[in-house]
């Protein structure tokens, strides 16, 4: 068959490059992105499967697995013996990531809702902190799941131990050491529902003290912290990370994202690194790591955790929310041995323990080496996406920088004399949800926009740059800037 094989669908065209990736891959994508412009609309019939494979030149499961795809992700309307249509209220917005709110269980309503409900049409959902939900490794999943339901024997399917399944937590310990490069046996780790349940756990085990935060940082997670008790002191970010000697001499913990500084992406250079860790040591703190998306590194291998050098003084925490999908609720908070109990102790106030079998299943997908396998197809997407979404940028917003580029599943973009709540407002208004890095402040500092690339679809970054621009273009500036 020729090279290159293109069908003509009612308001779409569809075209099959060999060499180009997964033939069924293709097709998904072709037809999720005429979903979300518009050039499919609700209710609108699709071609029968054998038709379009006819056409394109494959075989008929290449496309009958395509739809089936779309439909289980709520794109497409499924029924035998009638043609596949578009479903209700797909255009604009990925049904999984629409429905998403944050891990922690943070209300971020107001970005999308609230107004006008002919505003409201989101047609990307930009914010940071998601993984592209759309590339769940679903089939590889099923595997590991069925393998885990398959092995378990009686005794597994009883309530699990608190701290989490031995294998997981054994599985977890060697991992994190061969990729992150953390120093921890199985009995240091504590599994959680996300890493929001672990901050929890935390926050229960510290008491009311006071608590170094980054500014900026993460809102949510800082919030979470003072509404258990705990009096959250902001510390300055700059390039090279938190600026530890402006660190209070009194605090007795400080949380951090020091291999990718949320929201700026800057990393924590290894003076500081050290700086910070003889600061805890004088004065017997936690340092609280969150390691929320550093396996994901574009310029070089990820940073090394922090945990890896004082295992007695850092709470290392993460989860696969940002690598796999959030409704995994897979979390893991690795201890210092001095904090073990009263970990363990808060984490038992919280719930009878996490569900066994996808304890199982995550242990079945990292040993098989099913998560390094994603962790390397998806970087390379996100890397591309990334690359893309900059260069549209770069034309469609003259003047405009970036940072946190090298790393992660998000970029910050200043825009020059940009009004950063007007904005965000305004690109909302246009389709496109995303956050203000202002909300993650206390002290006033430099605006911008916090926006994911992982989310956006491969050949959609011109059109998410064409409305951003577009929505630079009706707010004006504040009084006083040029």
């Amino acid at each position: 068959m020729p090279e290159n094989q293109a069908s003509s669908t009612p308001a779409v065209l569809v075209a099959v490059v060999r060499g180009g990736g997964p033939l069924q891959r293709q097709v998904e994508d072709q037809l999720r992105a005429a979903i979300r412009d518009g050039r499919l609309v609700e209710g609108e019939p699709l071609p029968a499967s054998r038709t379009l494979a006819a056409d394109l030149g494959v075989s008929r499961g290449v496309v009958s697995d395509a739809y089936m795809q779309l439909a289980a992700e709520g794109w497409l309307l499924v029924t035998p013996r009638a043609a596949p249509r578009v479903a209700p209220t797909t255009r604009g917005s990925d049904p999984l990531t629409k429905r998403f709110r944050s891990e922690q269980a943070f209300s971020y309503e107001h970005v999308v809702e609230g107004s006008d409900p002919l505003i409201t049409r989101v047609v990307y959902d930009l914010r940071p902190g998601r993984p592209d939900l759309s590339r769940f490794p679903r089939a590889e999943w099923v595997r590991s799941l069925s393998a885990a339901v398959r092995a378990a024997g009686v005794a597994e399917l009883d309530y699990p131990p608190i701290a989490g399944a031995t294998r997981l937590r054994e599985v977890l310990a060697a991992y994190r050491g061969r990729v992150r490069g953390t120093l921890a046996g199985a009995e240091d780790v504590i599994l959680c529902a996300g890493a929001g349940q672990a901050f929890v756990t935390i926050a229960e085990a510290l008491g009311p003290v006071k608590l170094a935060v980054e500014d900026p940082g993460h809102e949510g997670i800082r919030g979470l912290f003072a509404k258990r008790g705990l009096r959250p002191v902001p510390v300055r970010v700059d390039e090279a990370g938190v600026v530890v000697d402006e660190l209070p001499d009194d605090a007795r913990a400080a949380l951090l994202t020091p291999a990718h500084q949320f929201p700026t992406g800057a990393v924590l250079s290894a003076e500081r690194r050290a700086a910070l860790l003889r600061w805890a040591q004088e004065r017997d703190a936690l340092i609280i790591e969150d390691d929320y998306d550093a396996e994901y590194r574009y310029d070089r291998a990820p940073i090394g955790a922090l945990q890896g050098l004082r295992p007695d003084l850092v709470a290392h925490v993460g989860s696969v929310s940002k690598t796999l999908a959030p409704a995994l609720r897979l979390g893991w908070l690795i201890a210092p041995p001095a904090w073990r109990d009263r970990f363990l102790e808060a984490r038992a106030s919280l719930d009878h323990g996490l569900p066994a079998l996808e304890q199982f299943a995550l242990a079945d997908f990292i040993t098989r080496g099913a998560y390094d396998r994603h962790l390397r197809r998806s970087g390379r997407t996100y890397r591309h996406r990334r690359d893309a979404l900059i260069a549209a940028l770069t034309e469609a917003l003259p003047g405009a920088t970036f940072s946190g580029a090298a790393a992660g599943l998000h970029i910050a973009v200043h825009v020059p004399g940009a009004d950063e709540p007007a904005l965000v407002e305004a690109c909302r208004e246009a389709g496109v949800v995303l956050d203000g890095i202002t909300p993650h402040r206390v002290a006033p500092g430099p605006s911008g926009l916090l926006i994911s690339f992982a989310a956006v679809p491969d050949a959609g970054a011109g059109h998410v740059a064409e409305l951003i621009a577009a929505a630079s273009g009706r707010f004006s500036p504040p009084e006083g800037d040029e």
